[in-house]
């Protein structure tokens, strides 16, 4: 029987893992894929406060070492239910397994969102990508699209630009989102053009991506444009899935937590981007964590007393 499990090791999960643990609760992080999760794939980052500019793995480790230094159970487990047993909670994996509870907290972050155009499927991984971080090096000193027009767009076509790749950032708005100091960081950028007021209407290509047709969406013209690649980021989807059937998460999928990061299900708690939030960032993540932490704390006492 854990003290409290912690789905997701994202700056969230391991924030709330580090005061969890340090409060004597038997603490455990169950995590599907690397530590820092979406942070781990971002190439450079500036406005955690405190430790200037930094790439995102090199955050990742820091966390996830601070983590291992006051002795938190990591495993790996990609979580496919969570039961409400009432005063425990019982987690279940996918290889099978499933594990006791006291408290949980949901730090399962997004999953990318892809584009609902002919040819998505067939092309991904092999043309598309979600990760500039992770496939950029294929297309160094070619052509490419970024489609997306928030900070994690720009970020990534900055960062493409860097391999000598030239990046058209396609957006369907006729405007950017992303903040003005990113956005002049492109703008000055030789190697980036844009495209405002567009969207991909299809992936074309034999067996790989090798161009896409354009949309105007003001006059409805469309083009074809050769291309050998195209990077996504058009936004996320909560990776709530497993949770559906506890009736905590909005019709978007995104948890609903208050104040205090507790879902309707007493015992269960969730922070980072999976929930209903405004700002979804490191730091955010972050605090949600401490809080979530002391929440957790607080919960346990209550069930034995």
């Amino acid at each position: 029987m854990y003290d409290v499990i912690i789905v997701g090791a994202g700056p969230g999960g391991m924030t709330a893992a580090i005061y969890t643990q340090r409060a004597n609760l038997k603490t455990m992080m169950l995590e599907k894929a690397a530590p820092g999760g979406y942070m781990v794939n971002t190439y450079e980052i500036e406005n955690y406060p405190g430790v200037g500019k930094v790439t995102g793995f090199e955050l990742s480790e820091q966390m996830f070492n601070h983590t291992q230094s006051l002795g938190v159970e990591y495993q790996y487990g990609d979580v496919t239910n969570v039961e409400d047993k009432g005063n425990y909670k019982k987690v279940h994996t996918a290889d099978g397994k499933s594990y006791d509870t006291k408290a949980v907290i949901i730090g399962s972050g997004t999953i990318p969102r892809s584009v609902d155009a002919p040819g998505a499927d067939k092309f991904m991984s092999r043309g598309i990508s979600f990760c500039a971080v992770c496939d950029g090096a294929f297309f160094k000193e070619k052509e490419v699209i970024v489609l997306g027009g928030g900070n994690s767009a720009l970020d990534e076509a900055i960062f493409l630009t860097s391999m000598k790749t030239k990046v058209t950032i396609i957006n369907i708005l006729n405007s950017l989102q992303a903040d003005k100091g990113t956005v002049s960081k492109a703008e000055d950028n030789d190697m980036i053009s844009f495209l405002l007021g567009h969207e991909i209407v299809e992936f074309k290509g034999e067996t790989s991506l090798s161009s896409v047709v354009l949309r105007n969406v003001e006059t409805d013209e469309t083009f074809e444009k050769p291309i050998d690649g195209v990077f996504i980021f058009i936004g996320q989807i909560p990776n709530s899935t497993f949770v559906k059937d506890l009736g905590i998460t909005n019709q978007q999928g995104y948890i609903e937590a208050d104040a205090h990061m507790a879902t309707k299900v007493p015992g269960i708690y969730a922070i980072g981007d999976v929930i209903e939030k405004d700002l979804r960032q490191i730091v955010t993540a972050t605090s949600d964590g401490a809080i979530a932490s002391q929440s957790v704390i607080r919960y346990i006492e209550n069930l034995e007393n």
